[in-house]
This record gives C-alpha cells, sequence and structure tokens, in this order.
C-alpha cells in the first residue's frame, strides 16, 4: 500500500507534527507500506532528518529570508492559516504535482492550516484520507481522523466537523509513540521518593523561552544536589542565552539533536514542559511532569490532565512566572513524590498506538479475522458500536440505547450460553473491527452484525460476518441462520448474497437464510 504525508514543521509550528507522522510511517513500512513525505522548506523544517530515516520527501517553496518569518497571514477564516507559508489552493495544486500523477492508497494530513477544501480538492489522488488533528477548530472531509489526546467530551468532540461516515480514532490509546516506548513501559517502575533528577523540555518551538525560564527557577532553589537535563533546540533564537545559564553549573547537561526523549525520561524522577504530544510520551514512562502550556490549543488538553491527577498544570506561559515555577517545584522537592502519580500516569498510554493506527489502515478483504466470545470488559465497546448512528439507522429499533439498558441487556445476554452467541471479531493483532450475534429463534438463530465506523469502506462487511459465521458453525453446523434487512440497506444485502444466503422479500424487510454450513 502507498502512503504520502502531507505534514511541516518550523520554529514556528514546532517539531511535533512531524515526529509524530515519522512514528506512524516507519510502522507502517515495517508492515510492507510504502510512504513519502511531502513538507515546505519552512526555516526549522525537518526534511534532512525525514530523508535520513529513509523516506522519500518532496520539499515544497519556504519563506525567503528577504520576505522575513514568521510569514505574512494568508487571507483564510482558519485560526493557523499563517503556518502554511500559501494559500490552500496553492498548496493543494504543489501536494498534487509532488505525488507525480501517483493515486495513492491514503494520503495522511497533519496541519492545522489546512482544512475540508484541501483534503476535497486532494480527493482525486488518494483513495482514503486520514486527518490527524488536535484542535477541532474547523472542517474535515476524511475517512478516518485521529486526535490522540485526552480532552473533556472527546467522544462529540468533532461532531458535525467531519463526515457522517469518518470513523475516529480518540484518546491515547492511538497516541503514535516511538517503539521503544511500548517496549519500556511495562519495565519502568513508577517514581516515588525524594526527586533527584529533573527533565526539563518544552518542545521545537519554544518561542518565549520557557526553557529558560524554567531553568532558572530550578538553579534559583540552589539544589545542586539535584541534576538537571535540559533539551534545547540548536536553530532556536534562545539556544545562545540557555547555554549561557547552564555555564558552570555542574548539575546542568544540556542536550540536543536527540533521536528519542525516552532515555531522559527513564532517568528522571520530575519532568517540567508543554502541554504538547511529549504528554503521552511522559505518561507511557511513569513521569509526573509540571505542565506550561505554551500554545492555546494545549490548555484544553493540560486542563483535563489536571483534572484526571496526570500533571500539575501551573498555567499558560503568561502567567507562570519564574518566582511561582520555583515556589511549585521548592513544594516537591520538600517532600517525597507519591508512587500514585507515577502509577496513574501509566495506565493512560502503553505505547501500542501507532500499531493499532497501522491496524485500521492497512485493512483489506485479505486481512486475516477471526470471532471470539464477548467478555464482560467489551460492554463499553459494545455499546458504542450500538449507538454508532449508521447502525441505529439501519436498525428495525432507531432510538438511542442508554448505558443501564445496555447493560443489563448485556449481561442476559452473555449468561443465556443456550440461546445467544455474541461474538467479537478482530485482527489476528487484537484490533476489534465488530460483532456477530446469533440469537435463537425457536429451532432458527436469527444472526446481526456491525462493524466500526473505524473499518468501514473497505469492502469488510462480508469477511467480518464470514468469520463469525465460522465460528458459529463450529458448533452448529447444520442449524439455520436468517438474518432481517431493512429494504434501503444495500450493504447489508449485498453482504448476505456474497455469503450465499437466500433472499426472501416480505412487505417490510428482507430476510436472508442459510440452512447449511
Amino acid at each position: 500500500m502507498k502512503f504520502a504525508f502531507r505534514t511541516d514543521a518550523s520554529l514556528q509550528i514546532g517539531t511535533g507534527h512531524v515526529m509524530r507522522c515519522l512514528t506512524l510511517a516507519n510502522a507502517l513500512r515495517e508492515r510492507g507500506a510504502d510512504c513519502r513525505f511531502i513538507c515546505r522548506e519552512h526555516p526549522g523544517n525537518l526534511l534532512h532528518l525525514i530523508r535520513e530515516q529513509g523516506f522519500e520527501a518532496v520539499a515544497l517553496p519556504g519563506e525567503s529570508s528577504e520576505r522575513g518569518y514568521p510569514p505574512k497571514a494568508v487571507q483564510s477564516d482558519l485560526a493557523h492559516a499563517e503556518w502554511l507559508g500559501a494559500d490552500w489552493r496553492t498548496d493543494a495544486e504543489a501536494a498534487r504535482a509532488a505525488l507525480g500523477g501517483v493515486k495513492v492508497d491514503w494520503l495522511v494530513v497533519d496541519h492545522y492550516a489546512l482544512d475540508a477544501r484541501w483534503e476535497a480538492a486532494m480527493r482525486p489522488n488518494c483513495c482514503k484520507l486520514l486527518v490527524i488533528d488536535d484542535l477541532a477548530d474547523r472542517i474535515h472531509d476524511c475517512d478516518l481522523l485521529l486526535d490522540q489526546n485526552l480532552v473533556a467530551d472527546m467522544e462529540r468532540r468533532y461532531d458535525g466537523k467531519v463526515p457522517h461516515h469518518c470513523g475516529r480514532l480518540l484518546g491515547p490509546q492511538y497516541a503514535l509513540l516511538q517503539p521503544e516506548y511500548a517496549e519500556l513501559h511495562p519495565r519502568i517502575p513508577p517514581r516515588e521518593g525524594p526527586v533527584s533528577r529533573v527533565l526539563i523540555y518544552f518542545g521545537g518551538a519554544d518561542r518565549d523561552n520557557q526553557t529558560g525560564r524554567a531553568l532558572a527557577a530550578c538553579l534559583s532553589l540552589g539544589r545542586q544536589d539535584i541534576a538537571l537535563d535540559v533539551v534545547i533546540n540548536p536553530n532556536s533564537p534562545h539556544a545562545d542565552s540557555i547555554q549561557a545559564q547552564a555555564q558552570g553549573k555542574g548539575q546542568v547537561t544540556l542536550h540536543s539533536h536527540l533521536p528519542s526523549l525516552a532515555p531522559l525520561m527513564v532517568r528522571a524522577d520530575l519532568a517540567i514542559g508543554a502541554g504538547g504530544a511529549t504528554s503521552w510520551e511522559r505518561c507511557c514512562l511513569g513521569l509526573p511532569t509540571l505542565v506550561i502550556t505554551i500554545a492555546e490549543n494545549q490548555k484544553p488538553i493540560a486542563e483535563e490532565l489536571h483534572q484526571q491527577g496526570l500533571v500539575q498544570w501551573l498555567g499558560h506561559a503568561s502567567e507562570a512566572s519564574e518566582q511561582s515555577i520555583a515556589n511549585d517545584l521548592a513544594t516537591i522537592f520538600d517532600k517525597d513524590l507519591p508512587s500514585a502519580w507515577s502509577e496513574k500516569c501509566q495506565q493512560f498510554a502503553d505505547g501500542l498506538g501507532a500499531d493499532r493506527v497501522c491496524s485500521v489502515l492497512l485493512l483489506s478483504p485479505e486481512t486475516p479475522l477471526r470471532a471470539r466470545l464477548a467478555r464482560l470488559d467489551d460492554e463499553a465497546l459494545i455499546l458504542r458500536w450500538a449507538n454508532d448512528p449508521l447502525v441505529r439507522r439501519n436498525a428495525f429499533t432507531t432510538e438511542t440505547i442508554d448505558p443501564v439498558t445496555h447493560r443489563a441487556w448485556f449481561r442476559k445476554r452473555l449468561r443465556d450460553l443456550e440461546n445467544c452467541r455474541l461474538q467479537i471479531v478482530e485482527t489476528d493483532d487484537g484490533f476489534p473491527l465488530g460483532q456477530v450475534r446469533f440469537d435463537r429463534d425457536q429451532e432458527q438463530w436469527e444472526v446481526h452484525y456491525s462493524m466500526d465506523s473505524r473499518c468501514r469502506g473497505r469492502g469488510m462487511g462480508t469477511s467480518l460476518l464470514a468469520a463469525g459465521l465460522r465460528s458459529f458453525r463450529t458448533t452448529h453446523p447444520s442449524d439455520t441462520i436468517f438474518g432481517r434487512v431493512k429494504p434501503g440497506n444495500d450493504a447489508s444485502q449485498k453482504v448476505f448474497r456474497a455469503l450465499g444466503f437466500a433472499e426472501e422479500a416480505t412487505a417490510n424487510e428482507l430476510i436472508y437464510r442459510q440452512a447449511t454450513g
């Protein structure tokens, strides 16, 4: 399969968008996919890093030094339009040219300055389109949307902003972390006891020098027994001043050009940093963190993390002074870290997000599937599938199912071993695609099935139901199975016909029967 990534890094944007796309591209390449990148040559771009990792990277013209940087705002209603360095039409035309006439299987877009207009213009050049977003501040035309953050009301955040058919990958379980985080996650013990080492990192676009402010706050406490690891962008306009701060301070070590922050995070007892994508790297390794947000879009994320007890949010950059940071640090330094803080962090991210996203992107009718009986811990998953708008529209009872009613129904079904077989169909690596349920109706079995919205549009319906039927036939080889379908549900009609079910038409429904295995 062929993938193309449209994303940028710059002194204004930072490096996080490109870094998480690189993580996903590496995971896809390990599974045999071909990946290429399209990026503008903004100051602070990461084209060299993309190429060093063995990917083709097409460079679009950036802003020249004569014109200055950041660029003048482009006429647009998007809050981050100026980050693109061109208007969306010009960028789409350049992106199409960069693809060289190749129609990719997936176009992956990770850019705050692009929306549905750009995405619609790129539709002829891709089979499917994935948007990676954090803001939920604009309309998208995509087949799949990924937001790896923990934000209040996450499930409804993109309502009205993506098409009805769009699948959503929401939350830290889809955080795109480098493979070593998953490897380290079960190995690193929780932090507890006194703080002896602090990691300071504010990302690749620390324009207001929060790094220097946090370093000054640490040094003002005079705790030479506490080592400080400080990660800086060598292209930052503040790099020289931070180096001057560290001069002669034996407890301070400066780092740059790191392939990964994981080794420093493992060594640290506490971190001070921004509220961006690094939040999930820190959580994965159980690193307690003091967060100072440096961009408006980080505020809702930091607020939710603070409410959940995963971080201590010290406020926005304009609110957190050197003295206030020092006061908060002194409080922590004077008492032991509770192990519960670190343990809670590790529960929210396991480092396997890139694998989960790959499982969705690489689905095809040839993907091997297996069916297993539902477990008690599948309750929330099955309720989400049941209340999917398309499922409710195609159901004979269209009302939304409330959690209390569903719990009673679900638990009753699990205990009714003679009359119900409720199955979860999943890939070999455990990604759940949907459910197939068989309910006894006298001497026959009525079959129901539904597919996760994230997996639709890949021709998987027949494979899903076939996997459920194979499993059911191992114990009921000759029982009659039938399904009921609304006349307007063309997709289900095609699935039943493809599996050899005989069709019977009535006034209000179509009935499909399969008498033998």
